[in-house]
């Protein structure tokens, strides 16, 4: 079992990531998001092409429970989980003010804070745009970290 760092003493080290470009500005073709290179190329983003994956099981899951319960579910994961995400950008830059949320928000992000500490350290990067040529796909990238 891993100790969990302190509110106090939040200790997370931050590293430079050289990168050539400063970010990747986004375009919207067909709907879909794509992100364009310093090269000029237009990738879809992976977010884009990995949802075509589980289209068909949430469009079977919103027909068995109905389109409201669907929406007030979906409504109230996605919430929770953008929660939670802020939750552990906050913690790994050191700035988390953990009483400005609620106490079921709280306890997801203490579920996940001992596999933070336990591997995460030496943080490169957070919420930066990032491309692959040979793939064909960019994305933005939640943390690069030893």
């Amino acid at each position: 079992m891993c100790e969990t760092r302190s509110w106090d003493n939040l200790i997370f080290e931050h590293k430079e990531l050289s990168l050539d470009y400063d970010n990747l500005k986004t375009v919207n073709k067909n709907g879909k998001r794509h992100y364009l290179t310093p090269e000029g190329n237009a990738y879809p983003s992976i977010t884009t092409c990995l949802s075509i994956l589980t289209k068909k099981a949430i469009m079977e899951w919103r027909q068995r429970v109905g389109a409201e319960t669907a929406n007030k579910i979906s409504t109230q994961a996605a919430r929770r989980g953008t929660k939670v995400h802020l939750m552990c950008e906050d913690y790994i830059n050191n700035e988390l003010d953990i009483d400005k949320f609620l106490p079921n928000e709280k306890e997801m992000f203490r579920s996940i804070q001992p596999t933070i500490d336990a591997h995460i350290n030496n943080i490169y990067a957070q919420e930066i745009a990032l491309y692959s040529d040979y793939l064909g796909v960019a994305g933005r990238v939640d943390c690069i970290a030893e």
